[in-house]
C-alpha cells in the first residue's frame, strides 16, 4: 500500500516553532528510551543476527537443523557497537517486540510487534531527528485501522485502511504560523470525497465543503478571516 505525503512545511516555521513550543511532539516521542531498549535489554542473552541462516522462510542458527527461538541483535557492518535492530524469533519466525535503531543505538528508527512471523499490533516510525513520522496498527500482517503521518509534530495525513486497502485518506497543509491550513479529504481513487475544510491563518474556519468523486456537492459553510459568515 502506499502512503500519502502533504506538501513540506517550510524550513523558516519549523525552526521557530521548534525555539518556541514542543506542544506538537507525541507523548511516544517524549518517552524515546525512557526504558531501556532491547538491544540493552538483549545483551547477555542475545546472538548475532548474522549468525543466523534462513531455509524455505524459517532462522535457524549455523549448522542447527533446529528453528531458532530466542534473541538478536543486528549489528551495522558485523561492528558489535553499532547496534541496528533487536527482535526475538519463536520456531524460527519473528514473534515478539523489534525495535531498529538510528546512530548506533542512539535513538528509535522504528518499534513494532510480531506474532507467528506477521507484524501484529502497534507500528511507530521516528525521522533521524527524533520526530515521530508514523504511527499505525498491524493485524495479522496487513496494516489495519487508522495510520497517521506527521511532519516535525504536525499532523500531515490519515489513512483508513482496511485489511490492506486504503478506503480513504485525509491530507493536511500548514500556514507558517503552524495553523492549520487545509484539510482535505479523498477517497480510494485519489478524488476528494466527504467534507474538506480550510482554514484562515488565525485558526478561523475558512470552508467547508462537501464533495462526491471529486466534485462539489455542496458549499456547507464559508466565514471571513474574523467569523464572519460569507454565505
Amino acid at each position: 500500500f502506499v502512503f500519502f505525503v502533504s506538501p513540506a512545511i517550510s524550513t523558516q516555521s519549523i525552526e521557530e516553532s521548534i525555539g518556541e513550543s514542543i506542544e506538537g511532539l507525541s507523548q511516544s516521542l517524549r518517552n524515546i528510551f525512557r526504558e531501556k531498549p532491547l538491544f540493552q535489554k538483549y545483551a547477555d542473552s542475545a546472538v548475532n543476527y548474522n549468525s543466523l541462516v534462513e531455509r524455505q522462510e524459517i532462522k535457524y542458527q549455523v549448522n542447527s537443523n533446529t528453528p531458532f527461538s530466542g534473541n538478536y541483535i543486528w549489528y551495522e557492518n558485523n561492528n558489535v557497537f553499532c547496534p541496528n535492530e533487536a527482535g526475538s524469533y519463536k520456531d524460527g519466525k519473528l514473534h515478539g517486540y523489534l525495535e531498529g535503531y538510528y546512530g548506533c543505538g542512539v535513538a528509535y528508527a522504528y518499534k513494532m510487534n510480531y506474532k507467528k512471523g506477521l507484524e501484529q499490533g502497534k507500528y511507530q516510525e521516528w525521522n533521524e531527528d527524533g520526530w515521530l513520522s508514523m504511527e499505525g496498527q498491524y493485524v495479522d500482517g496487513e496494516a489495519d485501522g487508522e495510520w497517521t503521518g506527521y511532519e516535525y509534530g504536525l499532523k500531515s495525513w490519515t489513512e483508513y485502511i482496511d485489511n490492506g486497502e486504503i478506503l480513504s485518506y485525509l491530507e493536511y497543509t500548514y500556514h507558517q504560523n503552524r495553523q492549520l491550513a487545509t484539510k482535505k479529504s479523498f477517497n480510494a481513487a485519489e478524488k476528494l470525497n466527504g467534507i474538506s475544510e480550510t482554514y484562515h491563518q488565525n485558526g478561523q474556519l475558512a470552508s467547508k465543503i462537501d464533495y462526491k468523486d471529486g466534485n462539489v456537492v455542496q458549499v456547507l459553510e464559508q466565514y471571513d478571516i474574523n467569523g464572519n459568515p460569507l454565505n
